[in-house]
């Protein structure tokens, strides 16, 4: 069974006995100790029985036959199955798919300026004109000084 199934039966016998008979439980070790969680149920179903408290008796019931059950098997991480089967496998990475040589001499494998570097509605950097570029940039416009300098002239 899910931790989270016995954890919901060992809260609710939890606050079943608190209202009821005023014991206080660790829900958490109830659900996660065989022996705390037996204790317990030998306590409600004394409790059922001296006090006429049907519904601890049946609570009672679900955790005992919640904690036979086997515990589900714990799930493994994909990123840690991935990392034993890669230490199996001697960690020799797959040879990589060779490249396809594009045909040089068709019309579809001429890469023009455009394709490359596409208009990008900015303005282009200058910098390679600094640092000694020889590749042609646009150049600047220079800006109107009587310009507004904000969105639509608001200061």
């Amino acid at each position: 069974m899910p931790t989270s199934e016995k954890i919901a039966i060992a809260a609710h016998l939890h606050v079943l006995l608190r209202r009821k008979t005023g014991r206080v439980t660790d829900t958490e070790w109830m659900a996660t100790n065989a022996e705390y969680a037996a204790e317990i149920v030998r306590f409600s179903r004394e409790k059922a029985a001296e006090d006429g408290h049907i519904d601890l008796g049946v609570w009672a019931d679900r955790l005992e036959e919640i904690m036979a059950a086997p515990d589900a098997k714990q799930r493994v991480p994909l990123v840690k199955m991935m990392a034993v089967a890669v230490k199996d496998l001697g960690a020799v990475p797959p040879a990589p798919a060779p490249v396809p040589v594009p045909d040089r001499h068709s019309a579809r494998s001429i890469d023009t300026e455009e394709e490359v570097y596409p208009e990008s509605g900015f303005i282009e950097s200058t910098f390679g004109n600094l640092f000694g570029d020889t590749e042609k940039h646009r150049e600047r416009k220079s800006r109107d000084p009587d310009a507004p300098r904000y969105v639509k002239g608001l200061r």
